[in-house]
């Protein structure tokens, strides 16, 4: 049985790598389908739909069952109608199934409420015999299956043969054959259960470990979201009986095991089943009462009534009656009402045991009498024996010696059988062991008998050979030809291809022709544009030594004239470059500064700045790039300002990119532009007009990538208090210059 448990630990584990977020139809998703299906894909679909009514979840109470009683059946009555209309049986065979679901369910809420089901029953076996009927003809296993696995309990007294287990046993040929693991784990189940509770442990245990293999082979193979948890519920049902199988024979560590691979499953699935009652049901059976407390409290559902039940179990345990009587008496009533499959049985006994605890044994025999007529009911020999050994306490204790005597004796002979079963179950696994044994010494035989045979074969497959290699030879002459007609046709587009290459490289040759005539008038263009920053500066230089003179200011005049020639000197050498350093820039900067200082008089004072470390000298930018935007700035806005003026130049270093930002605070362009001077708008629009030119013929090439943008300063008041340019120039380097 260890085996068993490996096995499980083992696929456990491998659950965790399945997909726990597939989009999976839901119920309400399959009903919106049906207005746009017909034939057999309608038919289909409805019953997957009364299928999925039979196993969602559902509360207590008749009336849930009766409602999703009618919900099957309504789905149902729908595809048989459907089917018949078109003649398809499989979908007739379908629709009687479950219809028959619908009368056991609706069964099952009568006997909650506490009403007669017979007549329910008897419809239900009316639907399945049909449906048998017509899937023999067809020969349709899957529904085959499906009606025997759903055949009614009668009502036959439980100790007799049981009718319902034995139908469902013949439901498994008919699954295996059509394939379907699903329902053969299903039933495997349910069979398993039954013999569990009738005390037939070594039945149980062949069923409850295929049952285990199937519905973990198949625990995600679900085609709507209520029929994955439906799985879900499977799988843990069969590791839970797997548990009580062991607990049964007396082996609670490896069913405490059994249970916990069980919780895990049902914590990483978010099943909402986590096995803590169950644990806490164990620990009682091994003396721990502390640690069955802990886990009947760690249900966190303490009003349940199967939780309370456990508790009063464990104060049994602990001697403590009087707390066990009053969670007993309190819960009586609820299992009375709903007690249905022998879920009263477990409190009787115990209430029983609790007044017997409490040497109070005529308030005892009551419940022990109804508890062992229960169980003699439906056969459960587990709970007949632990009501034989009660009663016998009971009438020892009365002083009715000839009652104890006769229970006890039955009590003995009752836990030989049940005992001997035990042990066969214990065995079980090693029986099986000693089977794959077998197995593996017949396969061995086989071996020899295959290695007889095989030298027998060969003297057949020495003529086979023959002829298949005459077919060979055959298929290598035809090869040949073929390959020598293929080599003439790739010869032959290996030309084709050669003209095509041939014209590809002189259409490169014209291309590169192309470019590189592009690029020629891109670099006239761009020598174009600096030959007219020449002229344009000049022409205003020389207006400002013409202003001097006309005024007799000569010592100015001729201040300004020798700044004028060092500048001219400076524009000329470098108007002839392409890129200039950052240091030669700045200095024809600063010598037109003061020259417009002179002329303006010193209404203005300006600075550069550097506010990070800047190699000046190894850093090369178009020549006059700067100028215009302080020209701009001075003309714009600095001359017509009432006041002291003041021209900012700063420049830093960011992400190798130059920042130069030129502020004024002049008086802003929109006042500038309210005044209306002609003579500056043409100075405006020629200095910018030209440096917005050369910047875009910069940007297309790789090397530099220069932007600007002008912002309108404002004061605290909201008035104009200047304006601000902020360029940003990705220069080169001394070594990249070089290399170009």
């Amino acid at each position: 049985m260890k085996n068993c448990f490996l096995f499980s630990i083992v696929a456990i584990l491998s659950l965790k790598s399945f997909s726990q977020s597939r989009d999976l139809l839901t119920l309400e998703s399959l009903k919106k389908q049906v207005p746009n299906l017909k034939d057999t894909a309608l038919v289909n679909c409805l019953n997957l739909i009364a299928y999925n009514f039979t196993i969602i979840g559902f509360g207590p109470g008749s009336a849930d069952f009766i409602r999703r009683s009618d919900s099957i059946f309504r789905y149902a009555n729908l595809a048989f109608e459907e089917a018949k209309k078109i003649n398809y049986e499989r979908g007739m065979v379908d629709a009687l199934n479950q219809q028959a679901s619908s009368e056991n369910i609706k069964s099952f809420g009568l006997r909650l409420a506490q009403q007669n089901d017979s007549a329910i029953k008897v419809k239900q076996q009316k639907y399945l015999s049909a449906a048998i009927a017509l899937a023999e003809n067809i020969n349709y296993d899957d529904g085959l299956g499906i009606s025997y696995m759903g055949w009614p309990d009668m009502g036959l007294p439980k100790q007799s043969k049981d009718d319902t287990i034995d139908h469902m046993k013949k439901s498994l040929p008919y699954f295996q054959k059509a394939g379907d693991k699903k329902k053969e784990g299903e039933a495997c189940t349910w069979i398993a259960e039954g013999y569990f509770y009738k005390g037939y442990y070594e039945n149980a245990i062949e069923y409850c470990q295929r049952g285990l293999v199937l519905n973990h082979e198949t625990v995600d193979d679900a085609r709507t979201k209520e029929e994955q948890e439906w799985r879900y519920y499977l799988y843990q049902q069969s590791l839970s009986d797997m548990a009580d199988l062991y607990k049964a024979g007396g082996d609670y560590a490896s069913s405490l095991e059994y249970f916990e691979i069980a919780t895990q499953f049902g914590i990483e699935r978010h099943t909402a089943w986590t096995m803590e009652n169950e644990k806490g049901e164990i620990f009682r059976l091994m003396g721990q009462n502390d640690s069955s407390f802990y886990y009947l409290r760690k249900t966190g559902n303490m009003a349940n009534s199967w939780t309370k039940r456990e508790i009063a179990a464990t104060y049994i345990m602990a001697k403590k009656y009087d707390s066990a009587l009053a969670i007993l008496k309190q819960i009586e009533p609820r299992f009375r009402k709903d007690n249905i499959t022998g879920n009263l049985l477990p409190v009787l006994f115990l209430t029983g045991s609790a007044y017997a605890g409490k040497n109070e044994y005529n308030h005892a025999l009551p419940y022990a009498r109804e508890g062992i007529s229960d169980a003699e009911y439906l056969g459960r020999r587990a709970d007949i024996m632990i009501g034989y050994e009660l009663l016998s306490r009971i009438h020892h204790h009365l002083g009715n010696n000839d009652s104890a005597y006769y229970y006890l004796d039955r009590y003995i002979i009752l836990k030989d059988s049940i005992q001997n079963r035990q042990f066969l179950f214990r065995i079980n696994n090693y029986k099986r062991a000693a089977e794959d044994a077998k197995k593996e010494s017949r396969i061995g035989f086989l071996n020899r008998d295959n290695q007889i045979k095989q030298q027998q074969l060969k003297q057949q497959a020495t003529f086979r050979n023959f002829l298949i290699a005459v077919f060979i030879a055959m298929v290598f002459a035809g090869l040949y030809v073929f390959r020598n007609i293929n080599l003439k046709r790739k010869n032959e587009e290996l030309k084709q291809e050669q003209k095509e290459q041939e014209w590809k490289v002189k259409d490169l040759e014209n291309e590169n022709k192309h470019i590189e005539l592009q690029k020629q008038s891109a670099d006239l263009e761009m020598q174009a544009l600096r030959a007219q920053m020449n002229p344009h500066f000049i022409f205003n230089s020389l207006s400002s030594i013409n202003h001097f003179i006309l005024k007799n200011e000569s010592k100015t005049a001729s201040s300004y004239l020798t700044r004028f020639s060092r500048l001219i000197r400076m524009v000329l050498i470098n108007s002839q470059r392409s890129l200039v350093t950052l240091q030669d820039e700045l200095q024809m900067l600063e010598l037109y500064l003061e020259m417009e200082r002179l002329r303006f008089k010193d209404s203005f004072d300006y600075s550069v700045t550097f506010l990070n470390t800047i190699d000046s000298d190894n850093i090369f930018i178009p020549p006059l790039l700067l100028q215009p935007f302080c020209e701009n700035a001075i003309w714009h806005g600095l001359m017509h300002k009432e006041g002291q003026g003041k021209l900012h130049v700063e420049l830093s270093m960011e992400n190798n990119v130059l920042n130069c930002t030129i502020t004024d605070n002049g008086i802003g362009r929109e006042k500038a532009e309210e005044m209306k001077s002609k003579s500056a708008e043409k100075e405006k629009s020629m200095g910018l007009r030209i440096t917005q030119g050369r910047l875009n013929l910069l940007n297309q090439e790789k090397e530099i990538h220069t932007s600007y943008n002008i912002e309108d300063l404002k004061d605290a008041h909201g008035s104009a208090s200047g304006t601000r340019v902020n360029l940003k120039i990705s220069y080169q380097k001394a070594m990249e210059v070089v290399n170009v």
